[in-house]
């Protein structure tokens, strides 16, 4: 039992580095569920307070919740890998760097195509995904971009998407971009902090 404990401890103060492919897959997919699910769940909390308890047992509202956190993963998952792409760039020789891109692109089709299909998107994601190679190149063919520079797409993205009508949330968009803002920022900075980029970015594009 303390072994265990000490275990959790070390890997919460020291996480191990990412350097594969896998690590780095599943570090993006708990951080955009992360975001997507927190900053919503927070939102909807604070807005209705006592009532929250008796509106997260309610049927029409955790359908509508979960069509905003699908919704804000996509968003969220494609502006980290915008992230990363800034991060890993410089390990990776100019002529090399389609080859990044490529994967990257790769990376986030897969993800959303492994996601049980949403009943409000019968049509799939295919829509997100164009969306996000034509930010992904213009994101390649410019300066890295960081927290700040892509944290607003994703927040648009939630706020559209919050289960709580627009009559009652349209003075509350700052609060939710900046919970967006800030975890993004978090995220961004751990992500640079753990990144093995040479050895991923090779791997990501072998």
């Amino acid at each position: 039992m303390t072994g265990s404990i000490w275990q959790r401890l070390a890997a919460f103060f020291w996480p191990a580095p990412i350097a594969g492919a896998e690590a780095f897959r599943t570090f993006l997919e708990e951080r955009a569920w992360l975001i997507a699910q927190k900053c919503a769940i927070d939102y909807c909390r604070g807005k209705t307070g006592l009532a929250s308890y008796a509106l997260f047992t309610e049927k029409p509202f955790l359908e509508a919740l979960d069509i905003c956190h699908r919704e804000s993963f996509a968003a969220v998952l494609g502006d980290l890998l915008l992230i990363a792409e800034g991060q890993l760039r410089d390990h990776v020789s100019p002529e090399r760097r389609d080859k990044l891109r490529e994967a990257l692109q790769h990376f986030y089709t897969q993800t959303l195509a492994t996601l049980p299909l949403p009943a409000h998107r019968p049509q799939g994601w295919s829509d997100s995904v164009a969306e996000f190679g034509q930010r992904l190149r213009a994101a390649s063919e410019g300066s890295p971009r960081k927290a700040l520079d892509v944290a607003d797409h994703s927040a648009k993205r939630m706020f559209d998407t919050l289960p709580i009508h627009l009559s009652m949330r349209e003075l509350d968009e700052e609060p939710v971009y900046g919970s967006v803002r800030f975890r993004m920022i978090a995220v961004s900075q751990e992500m640079q902090n753990r990144l093995v980029a040479a050895e991923l970015a090779g791997q990501l594009i072998a």
